[in-house]
Parts: structure tokens; C-alpha cells; sequence
């Protein structure tokens, strides 16, 4: 019989198996930093925070090689930064919207 230690008994060993087998293998995700903190500096500022936090998050597991949870993680951030931008244009529009109609740009004073 083995020392403790030694040798994996036999579900340590099928628990190792699956890990291999589950580890994605290709090219790390973007994590869209450059992104969210743009459009979280300069659009709207709430779902950017998601955004940025997400991308962080992302960045950190591709260091630690969980490169499944980093995709999951990198699709969100994408996902925060497309509804942080549909969200920061819609504000911006119906905000010079509403000037334009309280005629804050004519020039009668």
C-alpha cells in the first residue's frame, strides 16, 4: 500500500481528470479595460463601474489561468459596455434635447 500522499486515490483522480479535460484551451479574452473606463468616464458613470469591475475581474483570472470563468467574465464587461454606451447616448440626446427645446442655444436673450 502507498504512503499518504503518495498516490491520488481514485476520485482525487477522476476530480483532476475533469479539470484537465474542463481547462478551454486557445487564446486568452480581451477585458475590455481600455473600454468601460471610457465609457464609464465619459458616458454613464453607474453601468461603467459594472463594466470596469467586470473587466477587472476577467483580467485577473486570465493571470491565474481560469480562462472559462475569464470569458464568462469578458463577455459580461462587453455586455456593461454596450448598455453603458446605449445608455450614455440616450442621456446626451434627450439632454440637448430638452435645451434645445427650452432654447438654452438661441441667441435671443
Amino acid at each position: 500500500m502507498d504512503a499518504p500522499g503518495e498516490a491520488l486515490d481514485s476520485e482525487a483522480a477522476a476530480d483532476v481528470a475533469e479539470e484537465v479535460h474542463e481547462a478551454p484551451i486557445g487564446p486568452p479574452p480581451r477585458t475590455y479595460l481600455v473600454a468601460s473606463l471610457l465609457v464609464a468616464a465619459l458616458l454613464f458613470l453607474p453601468t461603467g463601474v459594472v463594466a470596469v469591475v467586470f473587466s477587472l475581474r476577467s483580467r485577473v483570472l486570465i493571470t491565474r489561468g481560469d480562462l472559462g470563468r475569464a470569458r464568462w467574465y469578458s463577455r459580461a464587461a462587453l455586455a456593461a459596455v454596450i448598455v453603458t454606451a446605449v445608455i450614455g447616448i440616450v442621456v446626451y440626446v434627450a439632454l440637448i434635447g430638452a435645451l434645445l427645446g427650452l432654447g438654452a442655444f438661441s441667441g435671443s436673450g
